[in-house]
Formats: structure tokens, C-alpha cells, sequence
């Protein structure tokens, strides 16, 4: 099967978008030309989506043209702010967004297409009675290049069906397996510096792309705590409102929504809060289930909401007086990334991660 150039403007990362570019002998300096301002335009808003929204987004009725090659640009764009936080941020959401579009996809072949072309993956479509239960069967090998950096216990290859050295894969499995290949692909093109002089349209871009990550960044390490619960690391608004849920002291609506997206944030799944919640007298499971996976960005618009600032806390009353580390920080979850460094178990905890 050959992709078409829509497939290859949704998948940028693969071997036929990089032919594609690499024949149009595009050079940087040939982007000071006025005709290139669009592809400049949407390169800029594929880092700022990056950044904002931690995913980069798709456009169903996009200028093909626009799309691919804006794509080697935003790279440039990237490695020329020369900061390490945005090359990891940016690989990610270009991955994301392969991950959302890979596992929708209408043709198993063209996933089979990507992973064998630009991955050269030993991969097929399930047949027979495995094709009642499983869409894709991929080499072990394959399977374990990638696979283990996974934490959930469902990719340990002991849990996975096997047979004649092929794992069996679902569809969203193994959207997420090549989500994963491409942003190591992505990665590997994030190394270095750019050498060549920027055109004055490039120059701008980058200043402002520089500008939003200052901006941006608290917010940012926010939403990026590593994924451990320690409760020595908790913040003392935190740590009230826990335990004033815990001893059936009433807590606001605001209070409630700070200690779910706080606990959602620092690794708790859906199911482990909502439990958390069932020893509340006004406990209702389906009402509080929706709720919790509306904070989890599992329903609604899709974004995962993050605990208000330290000054909206006092605004509300929930700040019960500050200690040493509440003075260096501005938001809860920045406490508790600062706070979890300073403990063993956090150490430890983010080494694993």
C-alpha cells in the first residue's frame, strides 16, 4: 500500500513525507521568501500547540503542502530556542497527535504501511481465528524495542498473546507502539544546533515561541509532575483538604476540584479517586465517576484541568498557612515536585518514572 500525500501531511515522521521534502530541496534561506509566510505561519503554531496544549492539532481539510512541509521547519524552529524542555514537549505532541489519528484510521493497512516502511517492523494483519479477537500480530523483537517503556502491567510481553513469534495487537495498541517509534524518530532529528542563518520572519517566530515558553512555564511543570503519589510531598492546602475529606468535614465545590485534579495529576487513575470519594455522605458513583473524568480531560473538550494557583487558593480560603517551601512556588503542584525531590521516596520515584 502507498500513502497518499493526505496520509503523509497526517504522518510526518515517515520515510515517504521525509522523501517528499528532501525532493523539493527546500534550504533555510530560501524561506525569507514572502511565499513561504503560511508554511511559516502553521510551522510557529504546530510548537506554540505543542506547548499550550501538550499535543500538536489536525486540521480534517488542511493544505497538504502546508502541513508536510511545515513540519521540518518546526524542527528548526525548535532546536533553534535551544532548550531541552521544548525538544522533549515537541516530540511528544507530535506523537500524540499520530497516536489520535493511527488509532482511527479506517485501513489496517496503512498502519501496517507505516510501521513496516519507516519503522521496518515485521508486521502483518491478524487472520483466522485470531482476527475475531485481534487486528495486528508484530514481531516479539519488535514488540520489545518498544513496548517496555510502558509501565501498565497489560504490555508485560507474559500477559500478551503470542504464537509463532508474532505478540497480537489491537488496533489502539498498536497505534500506540508506532505513536512511540515516531517520537523517538523525532527525537533523534532534535539533536544539535542549526548552524545556518535564520531569515527575519524564522528569527521572529522563534523569539515569540522563546517568549511563551517563559510564560508558560510553571504552568507547564505543573503538568509535568512525575506520576508518583507521596503523601510526605503534599502542599498544606492539599494536606487540609484531605484530611477534612477524610474526617466527613465539608469541603467546597472549589476544594473538591483542587483535591481531585491535584490527586489526578500526581498519578491517581479515575477509578482509584472516585473510590476516594465513596466514604463522602453525598456519594453518588455515576455522578462522580463523570465528574472526575471530566477533570481527567476524559470527557468534554479532552483537556486534563491542573489545581488553581497558590493565589486563587487564598482567594477561596483554602490556603492554611504557608511553610518554607510554599514560598519559592506559586502553584500546588509545584510544590509538589519541588517537596518530592527533597524526599528519598521521591528520588527514587522519579528515577523509575
Amino acid at each position: 500500500m502507498v500513502l497518499s500525500k493526505a496520509d503523509i501531511a497526517k504522518y510526518p515522521f515517515t520515510v515517504e513525507a521525509a522523501r517528499y521534502v528532501k525532493d523539493l530541496d527546500l534550504r533555510i534561506e530560501d524561506l525569507a521568501n514572502q511565499d513561504y509566510n503560511e508554511i511559516i505561519k502553521r510551522a510557529r503554531e504546530r510548537v506554540e500547540e505543542a506547548i499550550l496544549y501538550g499535543v500538536v492539532g489536525w486540521n480534517e481539510a488542511p493544505n497538504y503542502d502546508v502541513e508536510i512541509i511545515s513540519f521540518p521547519i518546526s524542527i528548526v524552529m525548535v532546536l533553534s530556542t535551544e532548550s531541552s524542555f521544548l525538544r522533549k514537549r515537541y516530540a511528544l505532541a507530535e506523537a500524540k497527535k499520530a497516536y489520535n489519528l493511527l488509532r482511527v484510521e479506517k485501513e489496517d493497512e496503512k498502519l501496517v504501511e507505516i510501521a513496516s516502511s519507516s519503522f521496518n517492523w515485521n508486521i502483518k494483519t491478524a487472520v483466522g481465528a485470531t482476527r475475531q479477537t485481534y487486528d495486528f500480530a508484530l514481531s516479539f523483537i519488535n514488540y520489545l524495542e518498544n513496548a517496555p517503556s510502558f509501565h501498565d502491567y497489560k504490555w508485560k510481553l507474559v500477559n500478551r498473546f503470542m504464537a509463532d513469534g508474532y505478540v497480537f495487537l489491537m488496533k489502539d495498541e498498536l497505534a500506540r507502539l508506532i505513536a512511540e517509534e515516531a517520537m523517538k524518530h523525532i527525537q533523534k532529528r532534535l539533536v544539535g544546533k542549526i548552524r545556518a542563518e535564520l531569515p527575519p520572519t524564522l528569527i521572529q517566530a522563534v523569539g515569540s515561541i522563546t517568549q511563551l515558553i517563559v510564560a508558560q512555564q510553571e504552568t507547564i511543570q505543573a503538568e509535568e509532575t512525575p506520576q508518583v503519589m507521596v503523601e510526605e510531598a503534599y502542599p498544606p492546602c492539599i494536606r487540609a483538604l484531605n484530611e477534612s475529606f477524610h474526617s466527613n468535614r465539608s469541603i467546597s465545590h472549589i476544594g473538591r476540584f483542587t483535591l481531585t485534579s491535584f490527586l489526578l495529576n500526581i498519578g491517581l487513575s479515575v477509578e482509584d479517586v472516585v473510590k476516594l470519594f465513596t466514604s463522602a455522605t453525598d456519594f453518588d458513583k455515576n455522578l462522580t465517576k463523570y465528574q472526575v473524568e471530566h477533570i481527567a480531560g476524559k470527557r468534554g473538550s479532552g483537556t486534563k484541568y491542573t489545581p488553581p494557583k497558590c493565589e486563587t487558593l487564598k482567594t477561596h480560603g483554602l490556603c492554611p498557612g504557608v511553610d518554607d517551601v510554599c514560598k519559592m512556588v506559586k502553584h500546588p503542584l509545584a510544590y509538589y515536585r519541588r517537596k518530592l525531590r527533597q524526599t528519598k521516596a521521591g528520588r527514587v520515584a522519579v528515577e523509575i518514572e
